[in-house]
């Protein structure tokens, strides 16, 4: 009686230790996933950390070029301000000589 039980205890035995065996295997494989998804997930963050600094550098370039333009526009509009007083004044001196030569 006593080798029996003995065998259905080493039988047991086997059949637990194959079985942790496969559950090694597997708690193996899935650190190498888990490993992996670190990996991505680490690489997620730097590319959404760029993102985020891309955003953040578009968001203070674009004030700067917007400011830029608005000095430019400022610029523009007194050129053509001066632009029209000068035509306005050829225009003037151009009536005055005609004038004068006419008379």
């Amino acid at each position: 009686m006593s080798s029996l039980a003995n065998i259905i205890l080493f039988i047991a035995l086997v059949t637990t230790s194959a079985m942790v065996a496969v559950m090694y295997r597997k708690l193996k494989r899935l650190d190498q996933y888990h490993a992996e998804y670190k990996r991505i997930f680490d690489k997620t963050g730097e590319a959404l950390m760029g993102a985020q600094n891309a955003v953040a550098s578009f968001g203070s370039e674009g004030r700067e070029t917007l400011a830029l333009l608005g000095t430019r526009i400022e610029e523009a509009q007194a050129a053509a301000q001066r632009l029209e007083e000068l035509t306005r004044s050829a225009h003037e001196l151009t009536q005055s000589r005609s004038h004068v030569s006419n008379q």
